[in-house]
C-alpha cells in the first residue's frame, strides 16, 4: 500500500472511532434525560396526590362542612 492509502485507512479507522464513542457518549446522555425524566413525572404525580389530599382535607375542614 502506498503510504496515502495508508493514511487515509488509519484517518477512516479513528473517525470510525471517534463516531462510535460519540454514540455512546449520546446514548449515556439519552439514560440519563429518561431517568431525570422519570424522577421529575414521579414528583409531579406526588406534588399532584398532595394538592389533591390537601384541597380534599380543606374541604371537609371548611364551615360549610362543620
Amino acid at each position: 500500500m502506498e503510504k496515502a492509502e495508508l493514511i487515509i485507512t488509519a484517518l477512516q479507522q479513528r473517525i470510525s472511532q471517534m463516531a462510535g464513542d460519540h454514540a455512546i457518549e449520546i446514548a449515556m446522555l439519552r439514560a440519563e434525560l429518561t431517568e431525570l425524566t422519570n424522577q421529575l413525572n414521579e414528583i409531579q404525580n406526588k406534588k399532584k396526590a398532595k394538592d389533591e389530599y390537601s384541597q380534599e382535607i380543606a374541604n371537609k375542614i371548611s364551615p360549610e362542612n362543620l
